[in-house]
């Protein structure tokens, strides 16, 4: 059966920083060295980083996250509005950031830095971006934002808008695979509730960000639905329903571990959606048990057609430039090297 542009060998993206980036970081940091020269020093740690994916022979291609400080910062740094609290940090480590004035495109979200990973790559490029949900709820503020947005709903729908118009630029210029992530899913589908938002509330910025997007065939929209947190309780059924029924082309699922097979999540995506699978931890340095994994697998293909599944990390290998990465380069090289050989196990030579 044809690939029906799957991706089966993904890099969740935010890749562990190599040293010589994180130095000339701090050094443009201290006022040591020009944006321009970091830039440089950015583009060369791409271009290695592309090189090593061809290697993994990769589906798809990322920049790691390379000229991010964060997995939300090429939103956070691109449009005006935001603002960071200084000395604040959210509850998970993240710098802690708030809206204060109207949203408005400072410069593309992601486009020039599609644009180098395109000229640089003969392959599909993937793109990653954080949800306007996601955003929104952890960045509005009764106090700050009520001033340009009624509440955090419309300041939901304001980036919703920016994303959407960003989307359609970056498969434009030849971007195959955009990826959402959007953690907070996993929080609401085991009917928790996460800041301002309703599980409603983010469920219709989210779908409004990609709902009646034109693309090519081989053109897709994931949504990360969570990365291994809230595997403590049983998922409401009708909430997994309703975001599986939302306009993305695939879900991309934590599969790393026995109590996020026990959730099951999989088995709730309807037939005509794609399927990412988590299968390896990207926070743990010994690698997964074959059999283990196997086994996990084979519920998943007994569940669903494996031409619509592809495999990955279970999140990014270092999600801030500024917390320190749980694996090394070597760990981090010899995890993508487990995905490809899983995938080469199911699929053989069309993985």
């Amino acid at each position: 059966m044809a690939n029906l542009f799957a991706y089966r060998i993904d890099n969740h993206g935010d890749n562990v920083r190599p040293p010589a980036l994180q130095e000339a970081r701090a050094r443009a940091r201290a006022g040591e060295i020009t944006e321009a020269d970091l830039q440089q020093a950015e583009d060369q740690a791409i271009t290695e980083l592309i090189t090593y994916q061809r290697h993994l022979t990769l589906s798809c291609f990322t920049d790691g996250g390379f000229r991010n400080a964060d997995y939300r910062s090429p939103v956070l740094q691109s449009v005006a509005g935001f603002s960071r609290v200084p000395g604040q940090m959210s509850a998970d480590g993240f710098g802690a950031w708030v809206v204060d004035g109207p949203l408005k495109a400072r410069k593309p979200i992601a486009l020039d830095a599609a644009r180098f990973l395109l000229d640089e790559t003969g392959y599909p490029v993937k793109v990653k971006l954080p949800s306007a949900a996601h955003l929104a709820a952890h960045t509005y503020s009764d106090d700050l934002t009520r001033r340009a947005y009624p509440g955090a709903a419309a300041l939901g729908d304001a980036i919703a808008e920016l994303l959407r118009d960003e989307i359609e630029l970056l498969f434009e210029i030849g971007v195959k695979f955009v990826q959402l992530d959007n953690p907070d899913y996993s929080a609401y589908l085991v009917g928790r509730e996460v800041g301002p938002l309703s599980f409603e509330e983010a469920l219709e910025i989210d779908n409004a960000t990609v709902a009646g997007l034109e693309a090519d065939e081989d053109q897709k929209v994931a949504l990360t639905v969570g990365w291994g947190d809230h595997l403590d309780a049983p998922v409401d059924t009708a909430r997994a329903e309703a975001l599986f029924a939302s306009a993305f082309d695939k879900f991309t699922f934590p599969y790393h571990s026995d109590a996020a097979v026990a959730q099951n999540l999989p088995a709730l995506v309807p037939d005509d959606k794609q399927i990412g699978l988590g299968i390896v931890d990207a926070t743990v340095a010994g690698l997964e048990d074959i059999d283990t994994v196997m086994a996990r697998l084979d519920l998943a293909i007994e569940q669903h057609e494996y031409n619509r599944i592809g495999f990955l990390p279970q999140r990014g290998f270092q999600q801030a430039a500024y917390r320190p990465a749980a694996l090394t380069l070597e760990q981090q090289r010899r995890k993508l090297e487990h995905v490809e050989t899983f995938a080469t196990m199911i699929w053989g030579n069309e993985a």
